[in-house]
Parts: C-alpha cells; sequence; structure tokens
C-alpha cells in the first residue's frame, strides 16, 4: 500500500486496546477509543478508512457502532471482533450489507493484520468507485 490509511481501533479492554494498535501501526495510522462515544467523536475530526471494534462493549455494541461510523463516512469498512463464536451465524446476513468483516477472538495478530488489510483495501475501492463516479457524472453533464 503506498498510502497511509488509518484504522479507528475501539476497544473497553484498555490491554487489548493497545496490543491492536501496536499490531497494526506498522502499516495503519491508527487511532483508540475505548467506546463507541468517543470513537464517533474521533469520527467527527478524522476521516477514518477502517474500524475494527469489539461487539461487547458498555453503552452500544459493535454492530451499532459500525452501522453509525458508516452511515457518517460510507467509504470506510468495518471489523468486528467477538469472542463469541455464535455470531458467525449472523455473519452472512451483516456480510450482504457490507457491514463488516469479522474476527474471531482469540486471534493471531498476523490474523488481525490481514482482515484489517483486506477492509482497507475495500475501503480504498470504494473511494475509486465514487471517485469514478463522480467523474462520470460530470462528464455526461459536459457532453
Amino acid at each position: 500500500m503506498n498510502e497511509r490509511l488509518t484504522v479507528l481501533v475501539v476497544d473497553d479492554e484498555h490491554p487489548v486496546l493497545i496490543t491492536a494498535a501496536a499490531v497494526l501501526s506498522e502499516d495503519f495510522r491508527v487511532l483508540t477509543a475505548p467506546d463507541a462515544t468517543e470513537a464517533l467523536r474521533l469520527m467527527e475530526r478524522n476521516s477514518v478508512d477502517v474500524l475494527c471494534t469489539d461487539f461487547n462493549m458498555p453503552g452500544r455494541n459493535g454492530i451499532q457502532l459500525l452501522r453509525e461510523a458508516m452511515a457518517r463516512q460510507p467509504h470506510m469498512s468495518g471489523v468486528l471482533v467477538t469472542g463469541h463464536a455464535e455470531y458467525l451465524e449472523k455473519r452472512d446476513k451483516y456480510e450482504m450489507q457490507g457491514l463488516y468483516y469479522l474476527l474471531i477472538k482469540p486471534y493471531e495478530p498476523q490474523r488481525l493484520i490481514e482482515i484489517v488489510q483486506r477492509a482497507a483495501e475495500s475501503a480504498r475501492l470504494k473511494r475509486v468507485m465514487s471517485s469514478l463516479t463522480t467523474e462520470l457524472g460530470a462528464w455526461k453533464r459536459v457532453m
């Protein structure tokens, strides 16, 4: 990747938050938040390419956060991290909506990097498609 994309990591467990940020910081610009409220505040001031959030948090859960965040920044991609394998059943339903990639705890650091890289590429492609659509619309108006 040529450009350094931004990943926002959200987890209410401080050691997990710091570890995930450290793992991703070699390849990405990383922002961190301990909860959904702080994550949304950070998104007011920063463009985020990938939101990587824990599912089970006080207040808004990870899926609620992803929905609200993507409404604010539609080119963003999401990664939902959960220790609860039963969410695999819901995975297809949410992935079909383009809501998130799923990562089950415990995971190896390399797996986190791979999933976030995949989500970052998806975000990059969303931006490219949006730009091309805008250019095509402008071109059609000229014709």
